[in-house]
């Protein structure tokens, strides 16, 4: 099955390279928000699937890292629910 291109406009003609990142900002412009990076949707896909217990290993398939350094030091974020974890799972070994 041939998908065709993805990124040509409605004459299918080929999008310039910045076209997504220009647009994206405007979508935040025009609607009051805070401006972030089309790229910073990254970090927050890795920060949600880690923190609702997708494997590292599936997430830096997921955004195609090379190794999964990046991804677990760059990408994931140890929020405070993971925090809270760790310290109920050390206060269970002490007696009360």
């Amino acid at each position: 099955m041939s998908w065709g291109r993805i990124n040509v406009d409605s004459t299918g003609n080929l999008f310039k390279p910045g076209y997504v990142s220009d647009h994206f900002n405007l979508i935040f412009r025009k609607n009051g928000l805070r401006i972030i990076r089309f790229h910073d949707l990254r970090h927050s896909c890795a920060a949600l699937l880690y923190n609702n217990g997708v494997d590292l290993k599936a997430i830096q398939e997921w955004l195609g890292h090379s190794t999964i350094t990046t991804t677990s030091n760059t990408y994931t974020h140890f929020d405070f629910t993971k925090k809270c974890k760790c310290a109920n799972a050390i206060i269970q070994h002490f007696p009360a």
